[in-house]
């Protein structure tokens, strides 16, 4: 059955099975949310109403709480990694993706087939779902194009460069997206970084509970709340932030994958670039589906880059039958 398997929607839903419907609003029983990123949680509201269920890792709902996304306790299912749930014949489990934290694979197992969904997710660290009829696979950087020469641990390393190198002068101001931000505070403090953190208030929220997933003891962080900082400190905010706090003083640093130059490079007058991201390359995709070895691989192409070269790519090269969807 067509309507059973596997696709992505025009607005960008992965429906899997006949049930399910992830990261975007669908006419399904099932809303799937595999993390707290505002272009998989498109439509939550509308599937808060109309679904009968939405299933997340602990760790997504407990982002979805902070980011004022409430989901009613009756419709609420948690699954942790590697935990099922048994709705009407079909199977759902959630695997384990190395994203952010709490970031999620899906794997439906019906009557008539295997169907798994990678949403976001970065290498190593991500298992690939094996044998399935059908994959679709997340394609961010779908093109060789944009296949960075260094790997995140060079990126992490020049940040940290950076950071000891203008710390003593004053803030660094860090700028960076829910999830990849709290990552990167993990990241330096894994890494010996103590100097003073200071985050604004929802970034802090969030990374309280990021810090639980990646047990790791960020220490003290003082709450920004507003305008410049006369001392030394490592200052965290989202994106958002960026044009309205660039102007006060001390080094301020973006990190972005889309940063092809270097791990980090200079993009203005105290405005560094760092390469650091939170999507697989274009040679990471490739090699996750060649170990998955699915029947048939569906490129999404809804949230992708070049996601019709991808799939080209994966049935020339891999020999397995690939489209870009939508």
């Amino acid at each position: 059955m067509e309507g059973c398997g596997a696709r992505v929607t025009s607005k960008g839903a992965i429906l899997l099975g006949c049930s399910f419907a992830a990261d975007a609003y669908h006419r399904r029983p099932v809303r799937i949310v595999t993390h707290a990123h505002e272009d998989h949680m498109k439509g939550l509201s509308r599937s808060v109403r109309e679904s009968l269920l939405i299933i997340a890792t602990p760790y997504t709902f407990r982002f979805l709480e902070v980011l004022g996304k409430r989901v009613p306790p009756e419709k609420r299912v948690e699954l942790p990694y590697g935990a099922s749930l048994d709705f009407d014949g079909e199977r759902v489990t959630l695997v384990k993706a190395r994203h952010i934290a709490g970031s999620a694979q899906v794997l439906v197992e019906t009557s008539h087939g295997m169907f798994g969904y990678t949403s976001d997710f970065k290498m190593p660290g991500t298992p690939p779902l094996q044998d399935l009829d059908i994959l679709v696979v997340d394609a961010t950087y779908g093109s060789p194009r944009l296949q960075r020469r260094w790997s995140e641990w060079d990126a992490i390393a020049a940040l940290i460069e950076i950071i000891d190198r203008f710390v003593g002068e004053g803030p660094v101001w860090i700028y960076g997206y829910n999830g990849k931000l709290q990552e990167v505070m993990a990241q330096l403090r894994l890494r010996g970084v103590n100097y003073p953190f200071v985050a604004d208030e929802k970034t802090y929220r969030l990374s309280l509970i990021a810090s639980e997933f990646y047990r790791v003891d960020l220490g003290e962080v003082e709450i920004y709340t507003g305008g410049p900082i006369d001392y030394s400190a490592v200052v965290f905010l989202h994106m958002t932030r960026l044009n309205s706090i660039r102007r006060f003083p001390g080094v301020h640093v973006r990190l972005t994958g889309w940063e092809m130059r270097a791990p980090a490079a200079w993009s203005g007058d105290r405005m560094i670039n760092v390469s650091f991201s939170d999507h697989a390359t274009f040679r990471e995709i490739i090699d996750y589906v060649r170990e998955a070895r699915p029947k048939r691989v569906i490129v999404d192409a809804y949230r992708g880059s070049d996601a019709w070269f991808t799939a080209k790519y994966i049935e020339k090269v891999l020999g397995i039958r690939s489209e870009a969807q939508p």
